[in-house]
């Protein structure tokens, strides 16, 4: 069966993907020991680095936990969320800062147990609304309602949007391609979301290789098993090193 959604993405994902995931998830738990994190933006330094999908991959994991999560789109340059998610809200963001509807109407179950989305559409003038305002009041309010808040903003390295937002956030994370992103880009971003004064959680490394890992914890836990069953200690079986390519 094909996969349609990023929800189904996920599921059928393997266990190195859902590990990382909950990992992330359990450091920004820990990152939350001495500061309450209840609002998190969700950026990169590029387009198509997988911000979005990260966004809704966490937030998965957050509902999953018990902590009822909300997904509020953010990039309202090009929204993508509930094209990721392929859902056809009735209500979004714009409808709420109008004043159409609550905020609470405005927001569309997922079909995620505790995982719910505010969408939104493009915007003329992005940075004047999430400044504003009734923007702040408005995820204030959202505040009262839900856990955690993952807010999906646009690449920080082109729009000033996340920096706006990071400085009202909670926390912040900063998604890198690997081998695509430069260093001295992401360099500027960090440095810019520390002059907004930002609390920057970490950057989360994306679409890395992980065959080499995954043999080498197979192997390790394989050997681990042995040992306890009165095997050789000592000889614990190392990831093949691959020859240098001519």
């Amino acid at each position: 069966m094909a996969v349609n959604t990023i929800i189904e993405q996920y599921y059928s994902a393997g266990a190195g993907l859902h590990d990382a995931v909950k990992t992330l998830r359990t450091n920004i738990w820990f990152s939350a020991m001495d500061q309450e994190i209840k609002t998190i933006v969700v950026t990169s330094v590029n387009p198509h680095e997988g911000k979005s999908t990260l966004a809704v991959f966490l937030g998965i994991a957050m509902a999953e936990s018990g902590q009822h999560t909300l997904l509020m789109e953010c990039d309202c340059r090009r929204p993508m969320l509930q094209n990721y998610l392929k859902m056809q809200p009735d209500h979004d963001l714009v409808d709420v800062l109008r004043r159409r509807i609550s905020a609470r109407e405005a927001v569309t179950s997922t079909p995620v147990e505790r995982l719910d989305l505010l969408s939104s559409v493009v915007l003329a003038s992005p940075v004047e609304v999430l400044a504003s305002n009734r923007f702040n009041g408005i995820l204030e309010e959202f505040k009262q309602q839900y856990d955690v808040i993952l807010l999906d903003t646009p690449p920080l390295g082109s729009f000033i949007e996340a920096a706006i937002l990071a400085s009202r956030a909670d926390g912040t994370l900063l998604v890198l391609q690997s081998g695509s992103t430069e260093v001295a880009a992401a360099q500027a971003v960090v440095a810019q979301l520390e002059k907004a004064k930002a609390r920057v959680l970490g950057c989360v490394l994306n679409n890395v290789n992980m065959t080499s890992q995954q043999y080498y914890y197979a192997d390790y836990y394989k050997d681990g098993r042995k040992r306890k069953d009165g095997g050789e200690k000592g000889k614990e079986k190392r990831p093949p090193t691959r020859k240098p390519e001519k």
